[in-house]
């Protein structure tokens, strides 16, 4: 303890004097009474930790002070002073509350060790209060943080659902029984299974508790309920990393679906009523090219040629609006089968050689060693990894290298396709897939395109059960690896 401060009382100067010369190197605060009713009026002047007092003095003696003491300041350590002789009163005061008590004569040593061990007493007491008072705090605390954990939980818009390692219900919010369009009656206790009829539901739960895995699932309307619903599910694990069972969070995006719907019709209606007059202004281009002798006498052909690529490249965006715009809203209906995996590779490079050699690109092909198939719908699965191939080339100066590569590893195929060309920073590659996203800068002002390919691409191979990797940096070219289930080409 710091700043100890302590009062001697006692009606014998040389007593005073004495334990004040002992306790004097300590560093203690300490103030001296020559009577029981100065060492009152000191008390309830000042503050002090320890008082050692005489028990026999005229007037007011030392048991009074004690009894005053605890009465009044119970937190202050009580030493008294006695002679030998009245031992047995000094033993009283202990049993009144007083702390120790010191025999005349006495050494300074002894005065000093008793003072040491009240003074511990003292140090305990105060780590006893802190930890009481942290407690309460702690107490406190938890119960506000679960308090406004009620509330908020109460309080969500979405459905939440909280089940056991066994899908038995523990716990939801209000709004789980509004979205869910729950009947049954308690939830609490029952299997997810006796609220929930949709099978889909009670399996996405099971598969996230039993694969500890975060599992998302769309819900149509008329299978839960009659709203379209986005369910994440999680696996919830104890401290130790024991799973204790999962939250599944329903949300209600029936208006979102409502306006991607009316967007998808809006870009199928654009895109028809634009395709039909830009393919007769293709024709008429055409038609003027050939055997035209104004157009040889005028040295129109170069213009011409522009006109007809500008034309193509507006006919295509219209082809990838009204496949994406197909794709989104689930029209388009893949024929699957199974195709073998070097046939559709080499069909691309065949494709895309005389953009690659228009710009001195050397093109590589490395096939892994097995011969695998996958599942896939031909035409769009060319279209998918043209796409890409294609952008290798676009996106690579004059001169520089675009390679091919297949490899299988743990059940899937990968197709690569790296580039030496301008790259992409950290910042775009979470955005290279978004509709009409293009990387914009310097490098890429010369470079046309709408943005669409990539998402395009990106629908067709998550409706293959792939998945899409990017590796790439600024002027560190870029890696595009497109991973799919293998198959057996029986099947």
């Amino acid at each position: 303890m710091d700043d100890v401060r302590i009062l001697i009382i006692d009606d014998e100067k040389v007593i005073r004097e004495g334990v004040g010369r002992a306790l004097a190197k300590r560093g203690y605060e300490i103030a001296k009474a020559e009577d029981g009713s100065r060492g009152l009026e000191l008390l309830q002047e000042q503050d002090f930790h320890i008082v050692l007092t005489d028990l026999m003095m005229p007037g007011i003696d030392g048991f009074a002070v004690l009894d005053w003491i605890v009465e009044n300041q119970p937190h202050v350590q009580v030493i008294v002073i006695t002679g030998f002789a009245t031992v047995s009163k000094a033993v009283t005061a202990m049993k009144q509350g007083a702390f120790d008590f010191v025999g005349k004569p006495f050494t300074p040593d002894y005065i000093r060790v008793v003072i040491d061990r009240a003074i511990d007493k003292l140090s305990l007491q105060a780590e006893t209060a802190q930890l009481r008072e942290d407690k309460k705090m702690g107490l406190e605390a938890i119960d506000k943080s679960q308090s406004r954990l009620k509330t908020v939980f109460a309080c969500m818009a979405e459905a939440v659902l909280v089940t056991d390692t066994h899908s038995v219900v523990v716990h939801h919010n209000p709004a789980a029984i509004k979205i869910l369009e729950i009947q049954t009656d308690p939830v609490v206790g029952k299997p997810l299974s006796a609220s929930i009829r949709d099978r889909a539901a009670v399996d996405m739960v099971a598969e996230a508790i039993e694969k500890s895995v975060v599992v998302t699932r769309e819900f149509a309307p008329g299978t839960i309920s009659r709203k379209y619903l986005r369910a994440h599910c999680s696996p919830v694990t104890s401290d130790q990393g024991e799973l204790i069972g999962s939250v599944t969070t329903f949300e209600d995006i029936s208006a979102h679906k409502e306006i991607d719907r009316m967007k998808s019709d809006f870009v199928a209606m654009v895109a028809h009523e634009l395709k039909a007059p830009l393919a007769s202004v293709e024709q008429m281009i055409y038609a003027t090219q050939v055997g035209c002798e104004y157009e040889k006498l005028n040295s129109c052909n170069a213009l011409h040629k522009r006109m007809t690529v500008r034309t193509r490249d507006l006919l295509g965006l219209i082809d990838n609006l009204l496949n994406l715009s197909k794709l989104e809203s689930g029209t388009v209906v893949f024929n699957l089968e199974p195709v073998r995996g070097t046939e559709i590779v080499e069909d691309v490079i065949e494709i895309a050689s005389p953009q690659a050699e228009s710009k001195n690109i050397s093109m590589t092909y490395a096939p892994c060693e097995t011969d695998w198939w996958f599942n896939v719908d031909y035409d769009h699965m060319r279209t998918a990894i043209m796409n890409i191939v294609s952008n290798g080339v676009k996106y690579t100066p004059e001169g520089g290298k675009l390679e091919i590569s297949t490899a299988i590893s743990g059940g899937f195929v990968n197709v690569t396709v790296s580039d030496s060309g301008i790259g992409i920073s950290k910042e775009d590659i979470p955005h290279i897939f978004d509709r009409f996203f293009r990387v914009k800068g310097k490098a890429t002002r010369h470079i046309t395109g709408s943005g669409l390919g990539l998402a395009l691409v990106k629908e067709v191979v998550e409706a293959h059960k792939g998945y899409i990797d990017v590796q790439s940096g600024p002027e560190e070219g870029t890696s595009v690896t497109l991973s799919f289930p293998l198959a057996n080409p029986t099947s």
